[in-house]
């Protein structure tokens, strides 16, 4: 299958953020200016769907449709599991299981009312939100991340550029403004998201993601009260949507959850949603569904192979990889409320969360790291914690950022990622193959960037919240606990002004402000000094292995060059 073929090329996702009740083109809009170097796609997963099946059986799978689980055993010692299945006729009610289904894969079949029994030594879970193992097992754990979500297709292609007249020139003339409707709309607002996808078939899906502490799931239970949210919130897109035949319509209470663990040293695995599922922005549960399916093909590679004295083991490091990962995804999205709705907070989370997703989990899943043991690369594990810690910890300062100053109208789009930036760099990173000690010295690297980049994220929502709440900025996000430095140095640019500045900065600050625009100005250095004073370390204390230090990206970018990385 090509997905080129059955699916439409995105043009990154885009949001706008602000009040509803403002024209779009009012609203500040991040997204990309250009077609993204590392392609996507917008999926339509009914054509998804449908081609997958018609892969498996012609890889030779053998496929049981319409039936329904009678019997589990699971086996704890090293006989095999059985399951019993019965057929399901269309009204639902069980029938007999065709002869032709039941002599298909040679194994022991038979039961006392001829429906089919499968012995196999791996059973792995795939009911989504069925959810046989994780529910039977009682492996079902919260994630303190209260939100809900609607959805319905449209017949036609619902585009973006609509809400805008014609005769506003500035919207409508980039050379990349008529691809805006490939993007994954974001609608961004207090508490809640609204998306627009674009499918293949012709068809768009509309969505609308709320959080508890902001609205309840009231709001959108039925199609009814989420055409009357729309209405409320982001009246002018409901507008247009009323020329739109809606052809059905889903929703889910509280969609957020996670499992103890997914792979057990009993033979069994657990994937897609059922066993986690943060959050539909950004689409991790794309991601977690290909962690899920590699860690289960890695596991039983090794029992295949005679390495089942390790399964245990093995089992229980992928099952805590796969957690915090699920646990690190959580932190991106559970306090981000009152950020869906403030542009310049906003913005920073999308630029940091672009960086870190693309230096750690992504090079985690493409250079295949995760097949490689904790003893046998023993410093990949505080890499990948390290990682996550500063993802919580810049979560809480974009939230104490939003909740400090109220959001003020942004018009104007701000490309993400610019260029040149060190997002391009982490991007185009995507499409390396490397060693495993190469890969780990990138990310190594890309984790000095984070620490600095952290440093420099802090300063500048300081700036943007001025000197009345820099103090309870600092307090919310807990900000001495994050474990990093900023230089002296760094701190001393701080007044500068025009080419002096550009002269001062060090080259990841300069790049910030290149993407995110100059700072207001708000604070200077003398407060600098004093709210940080913990963390600000003069040149002469700071080694290489601290975070914040003098080194620039450039030299880093050299050492990583003379590692074998090539940027």
């Amino acid at each position: 299958m090509v997905l080129s073929e059955n699916h439409l090329f995105k043009f990154g996702p885009r949001f706008y953020i602000g009040s509803g009740q403002l024209p779009i083109e009012e609203r500040s809009e991040i997204g990309a200016s250009r077609e993204p170097i590392v392609p996507s796609y917008q999926l339509d997963r009914g054509i998804l769907e449908n081609d997958l099946r018609a892969m498996i059986v012609e890889d030779g799978a053998v496929l049981l449709e319409g039936v329904k689980l009678s019997i589990l055993k699971l086996s704890p010692d090293d006989e095999d599991h059985e399951i019993e299945l019965v057929q399901l006729a269309r009204d639902g009610n069980s029938t007999e299981v065709p002869q032709s289904a039941k002599d298909t894969d040679g194994s022991d079949k038979q039961s006392a009312n001829d429906n089919v029994r499968i012995r196999c030594r791996w059973l792995i879970d795939a009911t989504g939100r069925v959810a046989l193992l994780r529910k039977r097992l009682k492996l079902t754990r919260g994630t303190k991340h209260r939100a809900n979500a609607s959805w319905f297709r449209v017949e036609g292609r619902v585009d973006i550029n609509d809400l805008v007249s014609p005769d506003n020139k500035a919207w409508h003339k980039p050379e990349w403004a008529p691809h805006r409707w490939r993007s994954t709309n974001h609608l961004m607002g207090p508490g809640y998201w609204v998306w627009i996808i674009p499918l293949s078939s012709g068809k768009t899906s509309i969505g609308i993601v709320v959080h508890d502490s902001h609205h309840p799931f009231e709001a959108v239970r039925s199609l009814e009260n989420s055409r009357a949210f729309l209405e409320k919130h982001e009246p002018i897109f409901a507008s247009l949507l009323e020329k739109y035949p809606i052809l059905d319509f889903g929703c889910l209470k509280n969609y957020s959850y996670n499992t103890a663990r997914s792979w057990s040293g009993d033979r069994w695995a657990i994937v897609g949603e059922a066993g986690a599922f943060a959050d539909p922005l950004f689409s991790p549960g794309t991601d977690f569904i290909a962690y899920a399916n590699s860690f289960t093909v890695d596991i039983i590679r090794r029992d295949g192979e005679g390495e089942g004295e390790n399964v245990v083991d093995r089992a229980r490091e992928l099952s805590l990889l796969f957690r915090s990962l699920v646990g690190s995804a959580l932190d991106v999205f559970r306090g981000a409320a009152d950020v869906y709705g403030h542009p310049d907070a906003f913005l920073a989370k999308v630029y940091w969360d672009n960086f870190s997703y693309w230096s750690y989990p992504c090079q985690l899943y493409l250079q295949g790291l995760y097949k490689i043991t904790a003893s046998e690369m023993p410093e990949l594990t505080p890499l990948g914690r390290r990682f996550a810690e500063l993802i919580k910890n810049m979560q809480r300062l974009f939230t104490a950022w939003a909740g400090l100053v109220p959001p003020a109208p942004r018009p104007g789009i701000r490309t993400m990622p610019g260029y040149p930036s060190v997002l391009i760099d982490a991007h185009l990173a995507l499409q390396e193959e490397w060693n495993p000690t190469q890969a780990v010295e990138y990310v190594r690297m890309r984790l000095v960037e984070s620490e600095e980049m952290a440093g420099e994220l802090l300063l500048r929502a300081m700036d943007e919240v001025g000197n009345e709440n820099v103090d309870a900025l600092v307090q919310l996000a807990d900000v001495f606990s994050w474990g990093i430095r900023i230089s002296d140095r760094r701190v001393a640019a701080n007044d500068t002004i025009g080419l002096a500045r550009r002269r001062a900065l060090p080259p990841l600050a300069r790049d910030l402000e290149r993407t995110l625009g100059r700072p207001p100005k708000n604070i200077n250095e003398a407060t600098i000094r004093r709210v940080l004073d913990e963390l600000i370390a003069p040149p002469c204390v700071l080694s290489d292995g601290d975070s914040g230090h003098d080194k620039s990206s450039e030299s880093l970018a050299r050492n990583s060059k003379s590692a074998g990385v090539r940027l």
